[in-house]
């Protein structure tokens, strides 16, 4: 609420600017770490693919490409959260007035979702679960409107989703028929789902709806991951664990 030409308000506007629309400096952090991510999974291959400078799995160079990951995408981390920070600092500084459900970075707001999101990260990997699913509660947890958060969530999983459809569309291993099956239903779905989202939320007037849908949806999952487990117990018993590096020949067929 600073007045235009007022104390700060020079400085409002300017911060402003700076964040409208969506802001080049955060598509180029975006774009570097999609880059990141897609070349370093084509240098160590994986899912069938080849790894584009001959690493062979379980080898010391193949195990150094895959964590020098780590402290690449840690770096990363720390430069989007250093820009992101500096745009609040200077909001805050010029006095804007955040709306409900605004989030107030700081170094150590960053620093706490950051670890909650990679931990959480690793264990939708290990459960198979997908990251949406884990991220939507953290966003909220953070106290994001969850009409933001819903979006935010829905757009990391689709740039992380389209990092792995990269690496099929360069080994030309993409079935296009079957990848235009699921572009038409996957898009299909969040457009319904999103527009009854929306008229529900307006026509109860309560954004917390979209909470319990979510809170469904993940209770709906772990009993379905609980009734699929025992049932694959059930019928080939505890198994223990599959090799990092896969199996080979007809056992490969089942992994």
């Amino acid at each position: 609420d600073v007045e235009e030409g007022g104390p700060g308000g020079d400085d409002l506007a300017r911060a402003l600017r700076d964040i409208e629309g969506v802001p080049p400096r955060f598509l180029w952090h975006l774009g570097r770490t999609w880059a990141a991510v897609v070349l370093l999974a084509l240098l160590k291959g994986g899912h069938g693919m080849p790894s584009l400078i001959g690493l062979e799995c379980g080898t010391t160079a193949y195990w150094a490409t895959v964590l020098s990951g780590v402290p690449i995408l840690l770096l990363f981390a720390k430069w989007g959260g250093d820009a992101v920070v500096d745009v609040h600092r200077r909001l805050q500084a010029a006095g804007y007035d955040y709306a409900e459900g605004d989030v107030v970075w700081t170094h150590e707001r960053v620093r706490h979702s950051s670890s909650i999101v990679g931990f959480a990260a690793i264990a939708a990997g290990l459960l198979g679960v997908g990251g949406g699913m884990v991220l939507g509660p953290i966003f909220l947890e953070l106290q994001m409107n969850p009409q933001v958060a819903s979006a935010t969530s829905t757009f990391m999983v689709l740039l992380m989703a389209s990092c792995t459809i990269s690496q099929f569309i360069i080994f030309g291993m993409l079935d296009r028929a079957f990848a235009s099956w699921y572009l038409v239903v996957g898009v299909a779905g969040a457009v319904v789902g999103t527009k009854g989202a929306k008229a529900l939320v307006q026509r109860l007037g309560r954004t917390s709806v979209l909470v319990f849908i979510l809170a469904v949806l993940l209770f709906g999952s772990g009993l379905l991951m609980v009734f699929t487990g025992a049932a694959q117990l059930s019928k080939s018993g505890l198994t223990g664990f599959r090799p990092l590096c896969g199996r080979a020949g007809a056992a490969a067929a089942e992994d």
